[in-house]
């Protein structure tokens, strides 16, 4: 019997023992090539290398850095009890080659497949310190180097790992399997095998294992391990559930919509997991500047060891031990791991929030915004928009007049034309056919309904399509408008009625303005397509610094290119659908409450997985904490680096001293960083 294999693609971090379990499975995977053509697991939600071997090779290799540190050290351990002695031993010399070459090998195969690609980084100075430590007879100095610069790796890469612990546990919401219903029967089925238009069945207690709509029954979905909401969403038929939630106390039947690679919790796994991909302006620096400053490192050790031997008088030795701690002290890797782990500590800590970041790049830039600005409907308010009046002045009677309205708005997914349709259906009104339908964005629908001509959209437009009517409704739209309500016309047959809507405000969007100006941001402005009037007096009840109305999406845009040219940053946050060319050209482009909205998950920099505005003033909180302890983290090595530099090149530092404040430095930017996994909720 051959036991499954898993395929386990890395992310964040390459283990230098890859190419070692690659050689070592290469040969199986020839062999098993044709066997696991049908079974084998494949998660494709990951990138980097990807490497065959079991679960239990697997959890070998995630401790491999830390069995190879604790192994050197154990043998420096050895070796330094028995330093004790009055002359060195073979024993002495045995266990000190051991430590060397337990904990230098790692080392020595990233600087040779580097050096072979013409690059020179931190292993590089790193190894060259503790050889030239050994070479004028202090080994146990240098393989006490080697073995706390192992340490320290095993520990960077358990931070990094620990980041990935939000990612890990959104890839296993979803199970390997589901029920699929066939001729009435259902039977388990892996999940690759389930199609779009299929039936599945999903018993109380089970995860969802798919994106789709409940066709029958019905039962209460706890979503919280996606948005972060502890509340349970009651779904039944025509219901959309996501694969990865929780179906907690009924029976559903549920018609898959989307492929499972596809799924939204697959974009979710796929959009934090390629984060890396926008790094910080910090990291990009370090990342740009590294090989250079190596060099610099080197060459500086070498002209210190020459001026102290030279120019100062120095012994041979003592200058090559100034040379050698120079190389130790002035070797950036607390500088190099201080951005990365810090944003992907807050990155995952974002996402068990509902709060999805595209890259430490977007963060850094919430945190230090110049203008927060919100869309209008949708956002600030409910956008669940309720038809409150009907003004006729047409002979039709009220239902009749709804029909015609509501047969051009059936084609429509604007905010206003859905509240037609829902007072239409709320009704019990029979949807009757249009020819002749155009929609103008920003302007409004037409079309012919019952051989009459049928036009819906904004007041303003009526001095173009029907000017002798235009005027003598100026005042009532002004009435209804000072009421709060948002208003449109309906052009039939040269009379004109008027539709009003209302809208609510969202709870929370008071608090979150108040704690965003409390937080620091400067300015706080909102962009509506709505009517100034209406803007105007959501803009007061709020206490915004400014609003722009009768917006259509392109003037969305260049708005936000002014806002940003005068205020800086701009942070725009809408709904994720209608606002997305505004959210792409905005310098963070935040959609809320957009779960399984693909416009928003490709479009937005941030994504709100719950219609929870409170969650903005959150990241924004979070956005600068994150950006508070990288300060710390660059403050603290490169105040290491300077300080040690400085007192070495002048009065000279002992290399275990060097090596030890050097080490610690890095372990303590580490364990710095990973506090950001403990969020700090609202």
């Amino acid at each position: 019997m051959v036991q499954r294999v898993f395929v386990q693609r890395r992310c964040f971090v390459t283990d230098v023992n890859d190419s070692m379990l690659k050689s070592l499975f290469r040969p199986a995977r020839r062999m098993l090539n044709p066997i696991l053509a049908e079974d084998s697991v494949m998660d494709l939600s990951e990138s980097a290398t990807s490497v065959f071997y079991t679960p239990s090779a697997r959890r070998i290799a995630n401790y491999v850095e830390l069995i190879v540190a604790v192994a050197a050290g154990t043998c420096l351990m050895i070796a330094w009890l028995l330093s004790g002695t009055e002359s060195p031993t073979p024993i002495f010399h045995l266990f000190v080659l051991l430590a060397f070459t337990i904990a230098g090998l790692p080392a020595l195969t990233q600087v040779w497949g580097k050096l072979s690609a013409f690059k020179i980084d931190i292993d590089l100075l790193m190894l060259l310190g503790a050889v030239l430590a050994a070479y004028i007879g202090n080994p146990l100095e240098g393989a006490l180097l080697l073995f706390l610069f192992a340490l320290s790796g095993a520990l960077e890469k358990f931070a990094l790992r620990r980041t990935q612990s939000a990612i890990t546990a959104l890839r296993k919401l979803a199970p390997k399997e589901a029920m699929l219903i066939v001729d009435g029967h259902a039977e388990r089925v892996p999940l690759r095998r389930i199609e779009p238009g299929a039936i599945v069945l999903v018993r109380p207690g089970e995860k969802i294992p798919v994106d789709g709509v409940v066709v029958a029954g019905s039962s209460s979905v706890d979503e919280a391990a996606i948005t972060g909401e502890s509340i349970p969403r009651d779904c039944a038929i025509d219901s959309t559930v996501f694969a990865g939630t929780q179906n907690l106390n009924g029976r559903l039947e549920v018609r898959v919509t989307k492929r499972t690679t596809d799924t939204t919790l697959a974009k979710i796994v796929d959009m934090v997991t390629h984060a890396r991909h926008h790094p910080a302006r910090a990291q990009r620096l370090i990342d740009r500047i590294g090989p250079a400053y190596s060099v610099v490192v080197i060459v500086s050790a070498v002209l210190v060891g020459l001026t102290g031997w030279l120019v100062f008088d120095l012994a041979g030795d003592d200058a090559v031990r100034r040379a050698i701690a120079l190389l130790i002290v002035a070797s950036p890797c607390a500088l190099i791991i201080a951005t990365p782990v810090a944003y992907l500590s807050a990155i995952a800590a974002a996402a068990r929030c509902g709060v999805l970041i595209k890259g430490g790049a977007h963060l850094e830039v919430v945190a230090r915004a110049g203008v927060v600005a919100f869309d209008k409907t949708g956002t600030l308010t409910t956008g669940r928009i309720k038809l409150a009046d009907i003004h006729s002045h047409t002979s039709l009677h009220e239902d009749a007049l709804l029909q015609l309205v509501g047969a051009v708005e059936a084609s429509s997914t604007h905010p206003l034309a859905r509240a037609v349709n829902a007072t239409v259906k709320e009704r019990g009104l029979a949807v009757q056919s249009v020819s002749d339908y155009q929609a103008t964005p920003g302007e409004g629908e037409e079309g012919v309904v019952a051989g009459r001509s049928v036009w819906i959209g904004r007041p303003e437009l009526l001095t173009q399509r029907a000017p002798d009517l235009a005027q003598e409704n100026i005042e009532r739209v002004a009435t209804l408008r000072q009421a709060g309500k948002t208003v449109s016309a309906v052009l039939i047959d040269n009379t004109v009625s008027l539709f009003a809507f209302e809208d609510t405000v969202r709870e929370g969007s008071a608090e979150c303005v108040r704690k965003l100006r409390a937080q620091g941001v400067a300015r706080i402005e909102m962009l509506t397509g709505d009517h100034r009037t209406i803007a105007e007096q959501l803009a007061s009840e709020l206490k915004l610094d400014d609003f722009h109305a009768e917006l259509n999406p392109e003037d969305k845009v260049e708005t936000t290119k002014r806002l940003s040219e005068a205020y800086g940053a701009v942070v725009l946050v809408g709904d994720g659908i209608n606002d997305a060319p505004a959210l792409a050209h905005a310098d963070v482009g935040i959609a809320m409450g957009s779960m399984g909205a693909d416009v928003a998950l490709e479009a937005a920099d941030i994504v709100l997985m719950k219609d929870r505005i409170e969650r903005v003033a959150w990241l924004h909180r979070h956005a600068r904490r994150t950006a508070a302890i990288v300060g710390q983290n660059l403050t603290l090595a490169i105040g290491v680096i300077v300080v040690l530099s400085v007192l070495t090149v002048t009065v000279g530092v002992p290399l275990p001293l060097a090596v030890i404040s050097h080490e610690g430095s890095t372990v303590l930017v580490a364990i710095n960083a990973l506090r950001l996994l403990r969020t700090q909720d609202n």
